[in-house]
């Protein structure tokens, strides 16, 4: 009887493994029609690509709710759950993601879906009216309808604390509204005191030498070049033009990334390369095991912003790299960069200064425009404010993290397209990347003791290997907590990051 249980439950494992692999090629092919979209597609593209996408995505659902995947999640779960089945660790976080996804599929009605669609599509338009003329009221019913439909989805979803931990768990799995309380505290608590030793420096550092005229052919040619020197396989990915910056995979070998550059703006279409990368090179790792399933990903928003992070600000923004990729940046721009050396450039992209707008924040002050969101997301679902409170809300938080008061609301709460989206519950993930991301660089540099030396010399390839090895090539596995705590040996820690921020900024200015 036991052999007939084992042949049965290999024979399931197998249907939801094929089954799994059908639901990841229609998510890829949603990817391409979104790519195509946002880079190649005439305007008048979008009424057959809005039915296109309509049609992907209700396949999608259909099987994804379909009897027979419940049914060998049924036959399948008993096995997961028990630590003394033989399932591997790939089986068992197949089963694991893919009864996440559907649990969350089934528990909502069609027509709440439809509402939800439905209302985010008028909330869109509202938005851009309120934004432009600087004006909440003409937004306020609409994301109030937003917010009691997400409300709505919490509680049919289920949570054992806060209906903000079951939004949460859609971009970062696992994750509790306590947990990142924990974490952001302490972020905040530290980046207040770095902002207030700052203002100290007797030698703040300048923007100037980016401001220059840079043209764009060259930052566009510096650009490839240094992430394909990181690590990226332009034989598996490419990187085009666009107007936000994103990266989509359609498979660990078809990876792409968009950018964006000013001619007057060094570090916008350099850093934004590296950003893209970081993730791209994420998805181009990850493993053969998993690939072309439901853990054949990034396993979580903040995991995936812990490697964009990563490339970014903590091997781009450092000084190491910055003796390295100067010489070349300076062949391509001699005029521009005479008289300048590694040290001008590293100070320039490290500039601080507090400001309304969370896109155009630097390093150290990004957190606390995040801690700020999730503050007040936190509170609206736990009902302690309401959406007509927002705005009242969102200045004194400002004032109080920041020390800025926005002018009006669309530097305000209207400034990000998000809620109107009906992503509630994503802007923590950001701030979660940058926890994730200095821990994870703490234990490079553990494992790795000339890691900047490395960087100096321009091999990134020890650095890449280590991620692959312990990050990209799991996929979605594991939990993103248990993949920290795999890789680095240790809880996740926002100290990891406190500490960075504190050493590093001292340092770029002179102190």
């Amino acid at each position: 009887m036991p052999a007939v249980q084992a042949r049965d439950t290999t024979a399931t494992l197998e249907a939801l493994r094929a089954l799994s692999a059908e639901l990841y090629d229609l998510g890829r092919i949603a990817e391409v029609l979104g790519w195509d979209q946002e880079t190649m597609m005439p305007a008048r593209g979008i009424g057959p690509r809005s039915l296109q996408q309509a049609t992907i995505q209700g396949i999608y659902h259909e099987k994804l709710i379909s009897p027979r995947l419940g049914d060998m999640l049924i036959e399948l779960g008993d096995a997961a759950d028990d630590d003394r089945s033989p399932l591997t660790d790939v089986e068992r976080g197949l089963i694991r993601e893919t009864r996440r996804e559907r649990d969350r599929a089934v528990k909502l009605p069609t027509e709440l879906v439809k509402e939800l669609a439905h209302a985010t599509s008028a909330a869109m338009h509202a938005w851009q009216q309120a934004r432009e003329q600087a004006d909440f009221a003409i937004f306020r019913e609409d994301l109030t309808r937003i917010m009691g439909l997400k409300r709505q989805v919490a509680d049919l979803i289920g949570f054992k604390e806060s209906a903000y931990d079951a939004l949460l768990d859609e971009y970062e799995p696992g994750m509790t509204a306590r947990q990142l309380r924990a974490l952001f505290d302490t972020v905040r608590t530290a980046t207040v005191g770095v902002l207030d030793l700052l203002r100290t420096s007797p030698r703040p550092p300048s923007r100037a030498i980016l401001e220059k005229s840079y043209s764009l052919d060259g930052q566009w040619a510096f650009g490839k070049d240094i992430i394909q020197r990181l690590g990226f396989d332009f034989e598996a990915g490419r990187v085009d033009q666009s107007t936000h910056p994103f990266c989509v995979h359609f498979g660990a070998s078809d990876v792409r990334l968009t950018t964006r550059g000013k001619e007057h703006d060094l570090a916008q279409l350099l850093f934004g390369n590296i950003h893209e990368a970081g993730h791209g090179m994420y998805e181009q790792g990850i493993g053969e095991a998993v690939q072309r399933s439901a853990i054949g990903s990034g396993v979580s928003l903040g995991m995936h912003e812990s490697q964009s992070r990563l490339w970014e600000n903590f091997i781009g923004r450092g000084l190491p790299f910055w003796k390295y990729a100067f010489p070349r940046l300076r062949d391509r721009f001699p005029e521009q960069l005479r008289g300048a050396d590694p040290e001008t450039l590293w100070r320039a992209v490290n500039v601080v200064e507090p400001s309304h707008i969370r896109v155009e924040a630097d390093e150290v002050t990004y957190n606390l425009h995040i801690i700020l969101r999730f503050e007040i997301e936190r509170r609206l679902f736990d009902r302690e404010i309401t959406v007509d409170e927002i705005p009242e809300a969102w200045s004194a938080f400002s004032r109080e993290l920041l020390g800025v008061t926005p002018p009006d609301v669309a530097a305000g709460p209207l400034q990000d397209i998000h809620w109107s989206f009906g992503l509630v519950g994503y802007f923590p993930t950001y701030t979660l990347g940058n926890v994730f991301a200095a821990q994870l660089w703490d234990a490079i540099g553990r494992d790795i003791p000339d890691r900047d030396a490395r960087i100096e010399r321009g091999d990134f390839a020890s650095i890449l290997g280590w991620l692959r090895e312990r990050i990209h090539r799991h996929g979605g596995t594991y939990l993103p907590i248990d993949l920290i705590r795999r890789a680095t040996g240790s809880e996740p820690d926002a100290r990891h990051l406190t500490d960075y921020l504190t050493t590093k900024f001292s340092a770029v200015y002179g102190l």
